[in-house]
């Protein structure tokens, strides 16, 4: 069904990101009529992907990681300028930075705005002390001030997550669950398993230490000790705008003692995937991690931690096993498992891809959102 004279306006800090996990928002909407706008950093490459799906760009920097105090205004008022400019009937913004600053801006144009949380982050994750409790205080502030209202809608992953409405006290925001960025089930196919006896292990993601890579590293080590005939892969970059970030010294370490193989980012998931027999993501809390969909998809037996988001993206003892965060042990065990039985490895490997064609339809997921977007305009 077409909307006519309908706009939405997307608030992305992270560009190439936005690319990888969301641009099917942006072709869906352009297909149903919407006019598009990402606001976003400038990345020329991302730009150019975005715009030739349909959609506006118009420059908005956020500083991901920062907490200047005049960066962040400097944020907030270009994101006020860009509202009142477009003057969009929704506006959907992608993670809790964006989220805040978009919020407040909407909130004084009285534009309908609907959050995407797709993970809480650093600030969440572990106890609320020090820094860390100062900030998560703040954040839950300001959203409180900026988003308790009628025309504020939250779209979260899991229900752990959703629990920031309560934390916040978000008492007449109206909340959405969808599980996942989706996958497209087309491009990511199920590719025989490779062939030889080494086991070959992936972990897929930013190198943060939140996504469990110090943990990941120490299993190798204890794996190798054992005498396992596996090979262990790192596949994604540091991100210098996290402050849990690995640091590049450490990885060249880890590849000189031996440990790992990296493989910086590569945009053919589907290949390095395909080169796997176990995906390993043993991170401390996740939304719903793009990496164990991915994964499920390509038919990989997936090892991750018994933590929110997780734990969601997996049925344990079928299509992977659980094991405790921030556990080298228990992490190295739970991979032994599969190295150790390549029968059960592929067994559950068949039962992710029927998961995830069950669960993680990338036009399914689409479809959602664009009913989401529908309700909202119609509400106000």
């Amino acid at each position: 069904m077409q909307v006519s004279d309908k706009s939405i306006l997307f608030f992305v800090g992270d560009a190439p990101f936005f690319v990888s996990h969301r641009l099917n928002l942006v072709s869906g909407a352009v297909a149903h009529g919407y006019r598009v706008t990402v606001a976003c950093p400038n990345h020329p490459a991302a730009i150019e992907t975005i715009r030739a799906n349909g959609a506006d760009w118009a420059e908005w920097q956020v500083n991901r990681g920062g907490t200047s105090i005049f960066g962040e205004a400097v944020s907030l008022l270009r994101a006020f300028y860009i509202i009142r400019r477009i003057r969009p009937t929704l506006i959907h913004a992608i993670a809790i930075k964006c989220i805040l600053h978009a919020g407040i801006a909407s909130k004084f144009l009285d534009v309908p705005i609907v959050g995407a949380v797709s993970g809480l982050g650093y600030v969440y994750t572990g106890s609320g002390g020090g820094v860390k409790g100062v900030l998560r205080r703040a954040i839950n502030k300001f959203m409180n001030f900026g988003l308790n209202r009628r025309n504020a809608s939250f779209i979260f992953q899991n229900g752990d997550d959703a629990r920031m409405v309560e934390y916040a006290g978000l008492d007449r925001v109206s909340v959405y669950r969808i599980g996942g960025s989706g996958v497209d089930l087309g491009k990511i196919t199920m590719r025989p398993h490779p062939t030889g006896a080494a086991t070959i292990v992936g972990l897929p993601a930013r190198l943060l230490r939140d996504k469990g890579v110090y943990e990941y590293i120490e299993a190798a080590r204890i794996l190798h000790r054992r005498g396992r005939d596996a090979r262990f892969l790192l596949i994604g970059d540091p991100d210098r705008t996290n402050p849990t970030s690995v640091k590049p010294i450490e990885l060249d370490a880890w590849v000189a003692e031996g440990v790992v193989e990296w493989i910086p980012y590569t945009a053919d998931i589907a290949s390095a995937l395909a080169a796997l027999h176990v995906v390993a993501l043993p991170s401390y809390r996740e939304g719903f991690p793009k990496t164990l969909i991915d994964a499920a998809a390509a038919g990989r037996a997936s090892v991750t931690s018994d933590v929110p988001g997780c734990r969601d993206a997996i049925i344990e003892d079928v299509t992977g096993l659980l094991c405790p965060a921030k556990n080298s042990d228990a992490l190295a065990d739970a991979i032994d498992q599969l190295i150790r039985d390549r029968a059960l490895c592929i067994s559950m490997g068949i039962a992710a891809r029927a998961h995830a064609e069950n669960n993680f339809d990338l036009d399914r997921v689409t479809r959602r959102h664009l009913e989401i977007y529908q309700e909202r305009i119609k509400a106000y």
